[in-house]
C-alpha cells in the first residue's frame, strides 16, 4: 500500500512540475526577454495568490498575456504599470508595490473584488479593464478596446487551461453567465463573437 502512494506521489509532482515547465515556457515564447528563473518566479507568486484569494489562475495568467505579454516593465499611455498592469490608485487600493510579486499580487485582489462584485467574469473583466461604471446600461458594449479585450481572454483561455491542467483537452470558453438578455442586435453582436454557450447564460432583471 505504502508503495503505491508513493508512486502516487512521485506521479503528481512530476505532472505538477511538468505543468510548470509548459507554463513557464508559454511565457518566454511570448516574451524572449524572460529567463527561465524570473519565468518560474511568476509562475510560482501566481499560483500561490490565485490559491490564496480563490481566483482561477488559468484567468490570471490569461488577463496577465493580454495585459502585458508577461513583460513586467511594461507601462501603458494611461500610466497603468506591470505584468497585470495596474493605476497608480490601484497599488493605493492594495497596498502593494511594482515589485513582481507585489503587481501580481494586486492583480489578483483585482479580479478578486470584481468577481466578488459583479459575479460574472465578464463584469469583472469590464471592471478590470475600463471601470465599473462602463457596466451602467452596458455602455462597454460600445467601446472596442473592451469587447476586443474580454475577446483576447476568451481566446486564449482554453489555451492557458490545457497548460495547467497538463494538456488535457480543453475546449470550453469562461462561464460568461447572468448576461443581459435584452440587448439590441447591434450590443449583443461583440457578445457573440465570445462563442459563449447559451446555456450557461442565466436570466436576470431587465436592464434600464
Amino acid at each position: 500500500m505504502r508503495k503505491i502512494f508513493l508512486i502516487m506521489f512521485i506521479m503528481i509532482n512530476v505532472l505538477v512540475f511538468s505543468n510548470k515547465q509548459n507554463m513557464i515556457n508559454f511565457m518566454r515564447n511570448h516574451n524572449k526577454n524572460l529567463s527561465e528563473k524570473e519565468a518560474a518566479f511568476i509562475y510560482d507568486v501566481s499560483m500561490h495568490y490565485s490559491k490564496k484569494y480563490n481566483v482561477d489562475p488559468a484567468l490570471v495568467f490569461s488577463v496577465m498575456k493580454t495585459e502585458s505579454h508577461f513583460k513586467h516593465s511594461t507601462v501603458s499611455t494611461a500610466g497603468a504599470k506591470g505584468l497585470m498592469q495596474l493605476m497608480p490608485f490601484n497599488f493605493r487600493e492594495f497596498q502593494v508595490d511594482n515589485s513582481i510579486e507585489g503587481n501580481i499580487k494586486g492583480g489578483i485582489l483585482h479580479l478578486r473584488r470584481d468577481l466578488d462584485s459583479t459575479n460574472n467574469i465578464v463584469k469583472a473583466l469590464v471592471c478590470y479593464n475600463a471601470g465599473c461604471g462602463r457596466l451602467s446600461n452596458n455602455a462597454w458594449l460600445k467601446i472596442k478596446e473592451t469587447t476586443d479585450y474580454v475577446t483576447k481572454i476568451n481566446k486564449i483561455y482554453p489555451i492557458i487551461k490545457n497548460i495547467l491542467r497538463g494538456n488535457e483537452k480543453y475546449t470550453e470558453n469562461l462561464n460568461f453567465s447572468n448576461l443581459p438578455q435584452n440587448e439590441s442586435e447591434k450590443e449583443v453582436k461583440p457578445i457573440r463573437r465570445l462563442k459563449i454557450e447559451r446555456s450557461e447564460i442565466k436570466k436576470q432583471k431587465t436592464v434600464k
